[in-house]
């Protein structure tokens, strides 16, 4: 192994160890909500430290605590399949920059890797981006909803 390829992969560790972090040890998604709910006592928190926004009784309002928990939970797997995506994607753009071990080589030209690997990423971006912020703004407006 050369250093680039070390390079490579020192760059790949620092982006994803830190998303995989947040993710999957601190339970974060973008809408930055979470909650925890206690028998009848709802408790919205947000942020990384989850600081706690709001204490909820939910005794008499399921159908608003139901969609609430649904979204927070549309939200955090859209997350995670955006940080598998991720993880997927990015050595192969990591890889441009090491050309002898760049894949498929030898059946694409480094132009038409590019482009491949360019076009998935904004593919996915066009799908993912409007899904967030939908999924973002219907998670506060529950949220808004249930502190009335």
């Amino acid at each position: 192994m050369n250093k680039k390829t070390i390079g490579v992969a020192g760059i790949y560790i620092l982006i994803m160890l830190p998303l995989l972090l947040l993710t999957y040890g601190a339970n974060w998604n973008p809408s930055n909500i979470s909650y925890d709910l206690d028998g009848e006592t709802l408790v919205i928190k947000e942020g990384l430290g989850e600081e706690e926004v709001a204490e909820v009784n939910v005794q008499d309002r399921m159908n608003e605590l139901l969609q609430f928990t649904l979204a927070v939970s549309v939200e955090n797997k859209q997350w995670k399949t955006d940080v598998l995506v991720i993880g997927i994607l990015l050595p192969f753009i990591l890889f441009a920059i090491v050309p002898e071990r760049r894949p498929f080589k030898k059946n694409l030209s480094f132009k038409w890797y590019m482009t491949s690997i360019l076009a998935i990423l904004v593919l996915y971006a066009a799908y993912s981006v409007p899904a967030h912020v939908t999924q973002i703004a219907e998670v506060h407006q529950y949220v808004d909803h249930l502190l009335e």
